[in-house]
This record gives structure tokens, sequence and C-alpha cells, in this order.
């Protein structure tokens, strides 16, 4: 008898209510009990870049991960991505943790993003196996002060929506 409690199947339909907890999540902005974290692949993370390091402060800098907005209009192609629960009280209650490989130099980096739009472009990403196409992180100050993130095509990647006119998209 087979076992049916892990494989592919199991492991894509774990994936795809995740994927539906998120935009519950998104959507609502309520907290949603299941999204989890992983920490055996942060653990991992974090071991793989110590392990890795090839100078004393390297190995032995604090191990935190770079904001997506801090890389704002480079050219990337989004890898994987893992939900987490935000420790925040404002926005949304999960962020991503996303794997990213910068264009112009072919470096791997992880980054976090909490900015709902862009939570929601990366579950479209996924949805429809568009993770080939290259992004860039935009971003456009609201009235109120607040800074609005999204990814538009790496091609016509603006820094600002300022840049976009009156045909920004958000």
């Amino acid at each position: 008898m087979a076992d049916d409690t892990s494989g592919p199947g199991r492991e894509l339909e774990a994936r795809n209510r995740q994927i539906e907890l998120a935009a519950k999540a998104i959507l609502d902005g309520e907290d949603v009990d299941g999204i989890r974290s992983d920490p055996e692949a942060a653990t991992r993370m974090i071991l793989e870049r110590i392990l890795n390091a090839e100078t004393f402060e390297d190995a032995f800098a604090p191990q935190t991960l770079t904001p997506w907005r801090e890389l704002m209009g480079v050219p990337v192609k989004v890898g994987d991505f893992r939900f987490n629960r935000s420790g925040f009280t404002a926005g949304s209650p999960i962020y991503a943790v996303v794997d990213l490989t910068l264009l112009d130099s072919g470096e791997l980096t992880t980054v976090t993003v909490g900015g709902r739009n862009v939570l929601a472009q990366l579950l479209v990403m996924l949805k429809h196996g568009w993770q080939d196409n290259p992004v860039a992180m935009a971003s456009k100050q609201t009235g109120e002060g607040y800074d609005v993130l999204w990814l538009v095509p790496a091609g016509e990647a603006p820094k600002t929506a300022d840049d976009f006119g009156e045909d920004a998209p958000f």
C-alpha cells in the first residue's frame, strides 16, 4: 500500500493551501492561522551563508535579510518564496521571504517584502508560472505619506511611480 502522507501530491496540496491562506490574509488583512514559517529552512539559509563566507566579517556578521525596497528599480527574477506571519500590528499580517537573482550580476539574494500589492503579485506570478519574467520594485508616495510598492516588468522598470506619469498602475 502506498504512503499518501508525503510526496509531490501532498507537497503541492500543502503549497496550494498556503497560497489560499496567503490570499485570504492579503485580501482581508486578518491574521490567518495556518501560515507557518519553516524554521528548518530559515536555519539552513543562515548556516549556508555562514559556511559560504569568504571573510571573517562575512562569517561573523549578523544574519539579516535585506528589505526588497532597498533594491528599488533593480531588475530581478523571482525564485522561490515563502510566507511568514508578520510581527507588525499594522499592515499585512504576513510577509514574504523571496529568493531573487539580480539580473545585472547574476548574484542570488534573499529579501523580505510585506507590501500587499507585491504579495498579491507574487501569488499571481506563482499561479501562472510567470517567475521567468524579470521584474523590478517600484514605489509611489501617497498623499498621506505612505509608500506604495509595486512590481513592474523589468524592461519598463522606473524607480518610482512618478516615472510612469499619469499611467501609474497604482
